[in-house]
């Protein structure tokens, strides 16, 4: 997403109140809606991805799910595989991955928040990275993404300890 393409501004009710450019939503820190997918293999692994250093928001950290900024208007499903498909070159709709929606979750940290629309993909996959925006991308089992966490961006392991909450109530993995 180029700093210029549009987002959606929402309020405490994940209405949208206004459409700005990207740049101005990370400027002042507006609350907006994202999507993460929480993606591993079907050996219970978890992909991570090293976020590059030019990224707008957390360069430089580990991503504990792949993701992002939904644009003005996009559909959150229609968001999650654009990103799934871009970020590391899986399409969500091939036979052989499992993709699991799993609702909404507000994502708070001191007066800022977002509205994170959670996903869950499995499959033994090739992944293609995108050089623009991942370094690099490795798979570790979730007990080593709690003991990096520090190293990972707040809202990617906030949103993958719901997404593994989730799926587990599911009975999905």
């Amino acid at each position: 997403m180029s700093r210029d393409e549009l987002v959606d501004v929402i309020d405490e009710n994940n209405q949208i109140i206004d459409t700005v450019p990207r740049y101005k939503m990370r400027e002042q820190h507006l609350p907006h809606r994202a999507c993460y997918i929480g993606f591993c293999d079907r050996q219970g692994k978890f992909l991570v991805e090293i976020r590059t250093l030019s990224k707008d928001y957390s360069p430089g950290t580990f991503d504990a799910v792949v993701g992002g900024v939904m644009q003005h208007g996009e559909d959150p499903i229609e968001s999650a595989k654009r990103e799934l498909f871009e970020e590391i070159g899986v399409d969500a709709n091939w036979p052989k991955v499992n993709f699991y929606p799993l609702d909404i979750l507000k994502i708070q940290k001191g007066e800022h928040f977002l509205y994170a629309y959670l996903y869950l993909a499995v499959a033994d996959a090739i992944t293609v990275r995108q050089e623009s925006e991942v370094s690099g991308i490795m798979y570790v089992p979730y007990s080593e993404i709690v003991r990096l966490q520090d190293s990972c961006n707040f809202d990617s392991v906030t949103a993958l300890t719901e997404i593994i909450k989730r799926a587990k109530d599911r009975k999905l993995i």
